[in-house]
């Protein structure tokens, strides 16, 4: 029962029995009822102050059993606190705090304020008055607490200045808030020490040492050093510098903050040969905000090959020496120098071979240069040696210098003829007369490969050491030259030359002497009338290459000229690749019959040995090939043009030719001259012997294969197209 209500009828003769008593409102029916009959008020369940501190509503009386009239009372419910609730710590889901405390910071200094909350009703007792205390507290070494608490107000306050944080960066602690009424509930504060920059900056080497080549590139990495600090964040940014051991600024540092590392790298170049620029000993210093640390940096500089060998100087002119010197006579002592050290600055001296081609001198170790083989003015009068002076570094390096030596004259050379001459002298000319030395000139010159002191004047005569040498006599005119006079006529068919012994002296001293021979050729006249006689002409049959028989007839011509050649190349494998000489052809062809009177020469044809035959212009051919008949041009058409065009010409023809024959091994060309009814002959071949082919499949191979076909169709097809060729040049000799 919450309370009871109570009203009267002030009517007269009212029935204070039938008054009915009702609830409107808050929580009527809910959480209060009424007893209808006396008024009285219960509570329906069991009501929390914490929730609703206080419920009002209307409490109705009717008469007459509900049905009169109607009065009503207001009515106001209080609900008393009971100590319910204990503390309860407002925090995140896990029930704990964060607070911040530097470290190393004083005793007593405020850290956080942990503060609970009791839903009991603070005017009520001490239901919602509350304490607090550490049930669960952090010690140092000596078991003290280090922290402690106001009870009242859940402030936490440090005990002790002995907080570090590179020791323990964060501490855990309970606390607990009890009510008057002796419930409690308990929170964690997680006290995290923050950082103060109480440590300098340490490096992990006291010394460095390193070492690099003196050729370094500039901008790279000599060393690398590195540097540690006990604090974080913004107090462990550490700036690397380079405060001593660089006086010409040879090095920068660059700072790494990510890895706290400074990287020394090189800003100019080293010179090893500087004896400063050795060794290098570095002073590196590192720093934060407040504190710096210093270390040492030894850096070995290693020498490079990066000099040059250097002569001095680096021209020497040796004195002159005659060409007659001794081996082994010194020329000139050459000194070079290299700035380098150990292997680098080591040397040897040389000859550069295309200075010395013959290889006359040689230089010694200690520069030395000397005479190695006999020298020859005559051949080289002054030598410009090119003397080397290479390291042993890697790479080599090498300097040079020139040595000018001038080699003087000795009288070691005989007078000779200025040219090889061959002079000739017709048959049955009428005597005296001079003999022409060549076209232009009578006059037999004379000279001498020494200098001029060694050399002219000459004298000259004629060694009477034979008796033919009486039909001769030879005049000195005493400037270098003579001049000789046949004393009589001369008949060819009996003496088709003479050998004629000239010595010559000259004016060195002492004078030196040489004979030479002068050949004299009797020059043929036409004084004898024709004779009788054959020719033999033999025809080699290379490897089988002709393969059917065929006659073919040499017309008699004067002119030997209008012959055939036949030249069988095989290519780049054949061993012999001088198998004719092509000179013969490059000679331009005679015009016309008549004129060819002036062709003398015959053409030369060599054999498979390597020998040389004179082609005569009459003779057969025998066992030779059937070769194709191919007349494309008259006589006329070729006799003016040299090899070279006809050749060209032929190219042509070919390359235009649709039924040209293909996969060419081996070619033939034949000239027959101005008399021949054919203007060329040619065969080509692929095969080396008649069963290496099957010539009748040329039949199937088309139209393009026709003219082939009919080539190799049988050997009686050679028969008829021979006997023509051969009337044909029967008429011609008749």
């Amino acid at each position: 029962i919450v309370l009871s209500v109570s009203a009267t009828d002030p009517d007269q003769e009212a029935d204070q029995r039938a008054v009915r008593y009702s609830l409107h409102g808050q929580g009527a029916g809910n959480e209060f009822t009424i007893d209808e009959m006396n008024g009285r008020i219960f509570a329906q369940r069991r009501l929390d102050r914490e929730v609703r501190s206080a419920w009002q509503f209307l409490v109705l009386a009717t008469d007459e059993n509900g049905a009169g009239l109607t009065g009503f009372a207001d009515v106001l419910v209080e609900v008393q606190d009971i100590n319910d609730n204990a503390p309860v710590f407002l925090c995140a889901t896990d029930n704990s705090f964060l607070g911040h405390v530097p470290e190393n910071s004083p005793a007593d200094t405020s850290i956080m304020e942990m503060r609970a909350t009791d839903l009991d009703d603070p005017k009520a007792g001490k239901n919602a008055i509350l304490t607090y205390r550490i049930v669960q507290n952090v010690h140092n070494e000596i078991n003290l607490n280090l922290f402690s608490i106001n009870p009242a107000t859940g402030t936490i306050y440090t005990v002790l200045r002995s907080l570090d944080r590179e020791v323990v960066d964060r501490y855990l602690v309970v606390v607990e808030a009890r009510d008057g009424g002796g419930l409690s509930g308990t929170g964690t504060a997680t006290i995290v020490i923050s950082d103060v920059n109480d440590h300098p900056p340490v490096f992990t080497q006291r010394v460095y040492m390193a070492s690099m080549p003196e050729n370094l590139d500039i901008n790279s990495e000599v060393v690398v050093v590195a540097a540690t600090d006990g604090d974080e964040g913004e107090n462990s940014v550490m700036t690397f510098s380079i405060i001593g051991g660089d006086e010409d600024r040879k090095f920068f540092i660059e700072t790494d903050k990510v890895n706290r590392r400074g990287i020394v790298r090189l800003k100019k170049k080293i010179d090893f040969e500087k004896p400063h620029e050795r060794t290098f000993n570095l002073t590196v210093k590192v720093e934060d905000a407040d504190f710096f640390s210093l270390t040492y940096c030894i850096i070995q500089v290693e020498d490079s090959n990066d000099h040059t060998p250097v002569f001095f100087p680096q021209f020497y002119e040796a004195g002159s020496m005659f060409e007659d010197v001794p081996v082994g006579t010194v020329v000139a002592q050459v000194t070079a120098v290299d700035l380098d050290s150990g292997q680098n600055g080591r040397f040897t001296y040389s000859i550069a071979p295309e200075s010395d081609p013959f290889q006359q001198f040689l230089v010694d170790k200690s520069g030395w240069v000397v005479v190695a083989d006999s020298l020859d003015r005559e051949k080289v009068f002054q030598h410009r040696l090119m003397i080397l002076a290479t390291d042993m570094g890697s790479p080599a390096l090498t300097g040079s210098a020139i040595v000018l030596v001038t080699v003087q004259d000795v009288n070691d050379n005989g007078p000779e003829f200025e040219a090889p001459y061959q002079p000739i002298v017709w048959e049955n000319t009428i005597a005296p007369q001079v003999i022409h030395m060549n076209d232009t000139s009578i006059l037999l010159h004379v000279i001498d490969r020494d200098t001029s002191s060694n050399g002219e004047p000459f004298s000259i005569r004629l060694l009477m050491l034979t008796s033919v040498v009486t039909n001769f006599n030879l005049t000195d005119l005493r400037n270098g030259s003579a001049m000789i006079t046949a004393l009589r006529s001369f008949d060819r068919e009996q003496q088709k030359q003479y050998l004629l012994p000239i010595l010559m002296i000259d004016s060195g001293s002492p004078p030196v002497s040489s004979t030479s021979t002068l050949t004299v050729i009797i020059g043929d006249k036409n004084d004898h009338p024709h004779a009788p006689g054959h020719s033999e002409f033999i025809v080699y049959n290379l490897q089988g290459m002709f393969q059917r028989n065929v006659i073919i007839l040499l017309p008699y011509w004067e002119d030997i000229r209008e012959n055939i050649l036949n030249y069988n190349e095989e290519g780049g494998g054949e061993q012999d690749q001088n198998a004719y000489d092509i000179t013969e052809l490059k000679r331009p062809l005679c015009s016309s019959l008549s004129q060819s009177s002036s062709c003398t020469t015959a053409p030369l044809i060599k054999s498979s040995q390597g020998s040389q035959e004179e082609v005569h212009p009459c003779g057969n051919i025998t066992n030779g090939a059937t070769l194709p008949y191919h007349h494309n041009a008259s006589c006329s058409g070729h006799c003016s043009m040299d090899f070279k065009s006809y050749v060209s010409r032929i190219i042509w023809e070919a390359d235009n030719d649709s039924l040209a024959f293909p996969m060419d091994t081996y070619h033939v060309y034949c000239i027959e001259g101005m008399g021949s009814s054919a203007g060329s002959l040619s065969s080509l071949g692929s095969a080396i012997s008649e069963e290496a082919f099957t010539y009748d499949s040329l039949r199937h191979w088309g139209s393009k294969f026709e003219a082939l076909s009919e080539l190799y169709r049988g050997p009686e097809l050679a028969v008829p197209y021979m006997d023509t060729v051969q009337s044909q040049s029967q008429e011609q000799q008749q």
